[in-house]
């Protein structure tokens, strides 16, 4: 592994864990000092906006995509085409996203009882766009610097910020208790990364000059973008508010929970993703396509094995984790807990599969995301009335399987490595098999030393077993996934000191 890689890797997972503990902290002092409707009501907001960020209409994607040769040419004439071009979207998008969001204010009495929160709703919601605003004001500085190599620079403004104003926050709110300040805190974060940014593009792309022309190529990728931004959304954003409509403010405000300890797993096992996509994507464009389906296939196979390992861990750490956490009233079913992780393990399991899709420009597979979010939705809308919160997470699962874990992967074989579906098919078979023999060989283990992890009471115990759990984990997954020779072959090369 080269040095910068290494370097970008220990600083992503440092800032990851640190603004994942801090996530948890604000989490429960919010609900302590604010309580669980109003946390609620803060992650209701949350999805809402990411209606919004809907116009941004994937142009993050396309926009790496079209600067990842350029950048490596040194072509500047093509680099002041696309930035003039990122930036001409940008600065619309975020006119765009004040005005719909000050006109989506008139619906929040569809979603929310106003006469519990009076008018201050309507402040805490403009803060909230306000707010989303001012990040798409300077997007085009992350994108740049991140397609040319400066994940690390990227990385540092974005996780130094985020863990001081987190920090804040979580003063705030044990001082204050003030959800308008809270919001606010949230605006400074964005001037702190916008100010850094601007001075670091001014001090090193100097070069780079704004120009009229605007690149046809990245509006036609964002035009298929498009159907993905709207899958995405509908996937990833319908829950809450499907949930504060036919349940309760409550639930969300319990599943939001749920939901940290599940991105913060999702953002840890993340932290190699960013660091070497501009990477997957210098190699795209100069390697045979039989060539980068082996380094999807090196890759994929260790994503699978640390996310069966995150599984098994969560799988038995969750609930006694959320009672220490937050209290008996946050405890969910085992079997909601279970569809849960069905979710997260399909979800860690795409994500180095994207991310060579997009390093390929590969946007163009819109029927998916129209599929899939049909699926979601109306299963989600039909279940929710029945079975509840399980019944809107059954609707994920369902959408999940057949689009995440089949349908969008058959597609980035056959344009991305020009291989056929059976192929797929094969691999992912394969390493479920390895998955499901370690789970069941963990289990046997943890029998056989008389573990359980039911009977949680203190923190130290918590973290005790949690070790206990994690090496045990790691030793069988190893030992089973070593039986697959791309996986042996990445142990080898890591072991040489290659890089990825």
């Amino acid at each position: 592994m080269s040095e910068k890689i290494s370097k970008n890797l220990q600083i992503n997972f440092i800032i990851t864990l640190g603004t994942g503990i801090l996530g948890f902290v604000i989490n429960k002092y919010f609900a302590d000092y604010m309580g669980i409707d109003i946390l609620g009501l803060m992650k209701l907001f949350t999805q809402m906006v990411a209606y919004l960020s809907l116009v941004d209409l994937g142009i993050s994607s396309a926009s790496s995509y079209a600067l990842y040769k350029p950048l490596a040419d040194k072509d500047i004439s093509k680099i002041n085409l696309i930035v003039s071009t990122i930036d001409s979207f940008y600065k619309k998008i975020a006119s765009i996203i004040f005005v719909l969001g000050l006109l989506l204010s008139f619906s929040l009495c569809y979603f929310i009882d106003l006469e519990s929160y009076g008018n201050k709703i309507y402040l805490y919601w403009i803060l909230y766009v306000v707010n989303t605003s001012i990040g798409y004001l300077f997007a085009k500085y992350s994108i740049l610097f991140t397609a040319n190599q400066e994940y690390g620079f990227v990385r540092k403004v974005q996780g130094l910020g985020k863990l001081l104003f987190q920090c804040i926050q979580i003063i705030c709110l044990v001082k204050i208790q003030s959800f308008i300040i809270f919001i606010t805190i949230m605006i400074l974060e964005n001037v702190y990364s916008y100010y850094f940014y601007r001075r670091h593009y001014q001090k090193n792309y100097n070069y780079i000059k704004k120009i009229k022309d605007r690149d046809k190529n990245i509006i036609k990728d964002i035009r298929s973008l498009f159907w993905h931004k709207i899958g995405g959304l509908i996937v990833h954003n319908t829950d809450y508010i499907i949930l504060s409509k036919f349940v309760s403010l409550s639930i969300v405000g319990i599943y939001s929970s749920y939901l940290m300890i599940y991105q913060i797993i999702i953002t840890i096992v993340n932290i190699i993703t960013p660091v070497i996509t501009p990477k997957i994507g210098l190699f795209v464009v100069k390697n045979a396509k039989n060539d980068i389906y082996i380094y999807w296939r090196k890759l994929q196979v260790v994503y699978i094995f640390i996310s069966t390992v995150c599984i098994i861990c969560t799988y038995k750490l969750i609930l006694p984790f959320v009672l220490l956490w937050l209290g008996n009233s946050f405890i969910l079913p085992k079997v909601t807990v279970v569809l849960i992780l069905i979710n997260l393990f399909i979800n860690l399991s795409k994500l180095i599969t994207d991310s060579f899709k997009f390093s390929c420009g590969f946007f163009d597979d819109t029927h998916a995301p129209i599929i899939e979010s049909f699926l979601n939705l109306i299963i989600s809308l039909v279940l929710v009335q029945k079975y509840g919160l399980n019944g809107v997470i059954i609707g994920t699962v369902v959408s999940n399987i057949l689009i995440i874990l089949l349908l969008k992967p058959i597609l980035v074989f056959k344009r991305c490595f020009d291989k056929n579906w059976s192929i797929y098919i094969k691999d992912l078979s394969k390493l479920i098999l390895l998955t499901v023999m370690t789970f069941i060989v963990v289990e046997y283990t943890l029998k056989i030393l008389g573990l359980n992890f039911e009977n949680i009471l203190s923190w130290s115990t918590m973290v005790y077993k949690s070790f206990l759990l994690g090496i045990i984990s790691l030793i069988i997954a190893f030992m089973i996934f070593s039986i697959d020779k791309f996986f042996r072959n990445f142990i080898i090369e890591i072991l040489k000191s290659r890089d990825l």
